[in-house]
């Protein structure tokens, strides 16, 4: 007695309708492509994504030049940017202008000097200028005299250093200006921009002046047409800054900005050379109670002369 078995289907290719053959193929094909694209976005870049190196340095320049003009907008802004500066001229010395120290001390010295200079802010903020003030200027041996000379603004065009010693007249005609002084060059570079108008009203802000009256001076350039006037009167015989005459006589020379030792030692000169004034007498008790000549009673009683004397 024999068994049947029911047969299997079966599955061989030929069953399986080429359409779906084809559609599994087609399937395979395309997991295989996109794998291959991912593989090679990966060795793009970080991002995965096709970003080549031209798009990635265009990117990283856009913003480089984005955080250059925030930081140039910030530090145009009134009150930002600003800095305190670190020397201050002592506020109980007498000041009349542009001139700092006693009217009647015996020796003047000139400075000439640029607001936008380097070496004038080494001068004065690296403490020559301040040792001056306080050894000599104090003490009424000497007085300080400013003079503008506007040698970055003739070399390089513009009107940034003339702008800035406008700002320190404005300053002057409320009684300040070596308080806008300091100011100016604790915030001074040779970049014009560290004198645009708006920063220069910051700074003026920022020192305590009266805005009401310094911001129409700065804006009008009430000091412009003087303080052209001055620097083309030194323009022939002031060629670097700062610039230091002592008693109307040079201190040092042209490529080396004069030191503290050999200011004094000119100061110290100069004082030798002017002649004390006289002090007025003041009579001894001796002399206060002695006759002179012409009153006393001898000489206006004294016999005439005998014969004898006048023959």
């Amino acid at each position: 007695m024999s068994s049947k078995r029911p047969k299997r289907p079966s599955y061989s290719s030929a069953a399986v309708p080429a359409k779906v053959r084809g559609s599994a193929k087609g399937q395979r094909q395309a997991g295989s492509a996109a794998d291959r694209k991912l593989a090679r976005a990966g060795t793009r870049g970080s991002g995965g994504v096709g970003m080549g190196p031209i798009l990635g340095w265009s990117l990283a320049f856009i913003g480089v030049a984005v955080f250059v003009v925030a930081a140039a907008i910030y530090l145009s802004q009134p009150g930002s940017g600003v800095e305190a500066p670190g020397v201050v001229t002592p506020a109980d010395i007498p000041s009349d202008g542009r001139t700092l120290g006693v009217s009647n001390a015996p020796v003047t010295i000139d400075i000439y000097g640029d607001f936008r200079c380097s070496a004038c802010k080494r001068f004065t903020i690296e403490g020559t200028e301040q040792t001056l003030v306080d050894n000599d200027v104090r003490s009424g041996r000497a007085r300080l005299v400013w003079h503008d000379r506007l040698l970055i603004d003739q070399m390089s065009g513009g009107t940034a250093s003339r702008d800035a010693a406008n700002a320190a007249w404005c300053a002057a005609d409320q009684g300040k200006f070596w308080t806008m002084h300091d100011w100016l060059y604790a915030n001074s570079s040779e970049d014009p921009s560290s004198f645009t108008e708006s920063r220069l009203s910051a700074i003026g802000k920022a020192a305590g002046l009266d805005m009401t009256a310094f911001q129409p001076c700065l804006d009008q350039g009430t000091h412009n047409a003087a303080i052209a006037a001055e620097d083309s009167n030194e323009s022939t015989a002031i060629n670097s800054t700062p610039t230091i005459f002592v008693g109307g006589k040079l201190v040092g020379n042209t490529s080396q900005v004069a030191t503290y030792q050999q200011i004094k030692a000119a100061i110290d000169a100069a004082a030798a050379a002017t002649p004390s004034p006289a002090p007025s007498p003041s009579p001894s008790p001796s002399t206060s109670l002695a006759p002179s000549p012409a009153t006393s009673p001898s000489a206006s009683l004294a016999p005439p002369a005998s014969p004898s004397a006048t023959s």
